[in-house]
């Protein structure tokens, strides 16, 4: 009796959480015919990983490039619905489960800052919007990375840190986890839970025998759960390494650099059952180079540190208001309030976002990779809202007002880009690549341009793509794709050109293509 006394003190209690996880579940359940078809080349790349582990393919499904985890993940779902439309929809709804998960994490948080209800309610509901912007649109590990450090992080900001070792092997499980994840987040929990962890030795001297033992503790789980998949993936490689993302990411933005190799030249997917090269970039041979090499090299990557920034902070004062106005927010609660557990929580936050961010300014910056820091600044925006009503620094009207207006900005925020994205887009590449399958269209592709596209294709058509041919005449180009081995070629554009390669097969207004002649 007295655990259903308990379990329905409970649900009163998180009685908000539990309708705004209600609401989230029925407008993902509404959007999800639109969204059905949407994928991206990573997306493809971590489905193909995860039918490699069903199939027993260990060593292809063993990668330095994509992180295990979020394939690991996809595994069961892949139970549910099968075929190449269908391992997308699981994935989806993987990603709107991920999305639970996440404002579940985000509810933790805000009871242990002390927000009040009312807020708590306003911000929560605000942020459906946002997590079904990235549950749906990305099909990439993104979201689950920002769920696993929201649980990170409450266990920082939980008092209970300083007092109960567990939690210090808790943060050193999720920091494992996030690692799993993306492997960019091996140096982001190194470096941010040392430095936590030196915080809070300085500013609780009280508790710190505690926070030393969940420090050691932390650090030592951490590294044992990582050293086992460092351990796998450096064996295969023949190299000491964390994952190849980050070398071969640095590599492509150098002062020599053309790009991603499989946007301007024919590539040869990794082994028999890959859909295309990008399913291991690990095997590109690309220039890597050390900004420390020469001045040149210097100043290319301190241009690329500044135009990072740059794209920062354009972001936060442009797209998002709100995370420009939380650190104008904050930084008055900081300078005004004078109780030092404010003014830990302010630092605890902005650290926290300057270090994720930090590591990325060195190579590049793209929407679905500050997740984490735009709801820890949804976060902060809130919580110095309310510390300075608390604090008696702003009246309740106006304290209400910015309250309503915020939680208005963030729910509007992403709804522009999700009505920008081209659905249909995803819709036709599907209903094409049936036809073309009804023509016979299948094996080894190459184009001359679309790379992302072409991919989508190949992937639904259990075919091949080697890349983009560009640059190269008539001749030179025939021989490329013959000595490849390519059965057709798309060509995309210019209806005019007409390249001697062999038999139109199929044409509509976007591209033609080839059968590919072998004489």
């Amino acid at each position: 009796m007295w655990e259903n006394n308990l379990l329905i003190e409970k649900i009163k209690e998180e009685k908000n959480l539990i309708l705004v996880l209600l609401l989230y579940s029925l407008f993902s359940i509404i959007l999800f015919s639109h969204y059905k078809y949407v994928i991206n080349s990573d997306g493809i790349a971590y489905i193909s990983i995860a039918k490699y582990y069903f199939d027993g393919h260990i060593s292809y499904a063993i990668n330095g490039y994509w992180s295990p985890l979020y394939s690991w993940i996809l595994l069961p779902f892949l139970v549910l619905w099968s075929g190449n439309l269908g391992n997308i929809m699981v994935m989806k709804i993987m990603g709107v489960i991920i999305g639970l998960f996440t404002l579940t994490a985000i509810n933790s948080i805000l009871n242990n800052l002390n927000i009040d209800i009312g807020q708590k309610t306003i911000l929560l509901l605000s942020l459906i919007p946002f997590v079904l912007y990235f549950s749906l649109r990305f099909t990439t590990p993104d979201l689950l990375v920002t769920c696993i450090l929201l649980y990170y992080f409450n266990c920082l900001i939980d008092k209970k840190y300083r007092k109960l070792t567990s939690l210090g092997l808790i943060t050193g499980i999720l920091g494992a986890i996030a690692f799993l994840a993306k492997s960019y987040c091996f140096y982001f929990f190194i470096v941010h839970f040392i430095l936590t962890s030196l915080f809070f030795m300085k500013n609780f001297p009280e508790d710190r025998s505690v926070i030393k033992k969940n420090f050691l503790l932390g650090l030592s789980i951490f590294l044992v759960i990582s050293g086992v998949w460092v351990g796998i993936i450096s064996e295969k490689y023949g190299v000491i390494t964390v994952g190849t993302a980050g070398s071969y990411n640095h590599a492509i933005v150098g002062p020599n650099s053309n790009g991603h190799l499989t946007r301007y030249q024919i590539l040869t997917p990794p082994h028999e059952f890959a859909v295309s090269s990008w399913e291991d970039p690990s095997y590109f041979e690309v220039n890597k180079w050390n900004p420390l090499e020469s001045k040149q090299a210097l100043n290319h990557q301190i241009t690329i540190i500044l135009g990072n920034i740059w794209i920062i902070l354009f972001f936060s004062i442009s797209n998002n208001f709100i995370t420009f106005f939380a650190f104008i927010l904050a930084l008055y609660l900081f300078l005004k309030s004078s109780k030092k557990s404010i003014k830990n929580n302010i630092i605890l936050f902005i650290g926290t976002m300057i270090i994720y961010t930090g590591g990325y300014t060195f190579i590049v910056i793209e929407e679905r990779y500050l997740s984490f820091f735009l709801l820890l600044s949804f976060l902060l925006a809130f919580y110095s809202l309310s510390m300075l009503f608390k604090e008696n620094l702003i009246k309740y009207n106006y304290f209400k007002f910015v309250s309503i207006f915020l939680g208005l900005l963030l729910f509007l925020y992403p709804i522009l880009p999700m009505s920008n994205l081209p659905i249909d887009g995803y819709s036709e590449v599907y209903d094409n690549s049936l036809e073309l399958k009804l023509k016979g269209v299948m094996g080894n592709m190459a184009s001359n341009g679309q790379c992302d596209v072409m991919l989508y294709y190949c992937y639904y058509l259990d075919s091949k793509y080697y890349g983009v041919a560009k640059n190269q005449s008539n001749i030179e180009l025939k021989e490329n794709l013959i000595s490849n081995k390519i059965d057709y070629y798309f060509i995309w554009g210019d209806p005019s050109s007409n390249l001697d390669l062999g038999e139109i097969v199929y044409q509509n207004r976007d591209f033609r293509v080839l059968r590919v002649s072998k004489s």
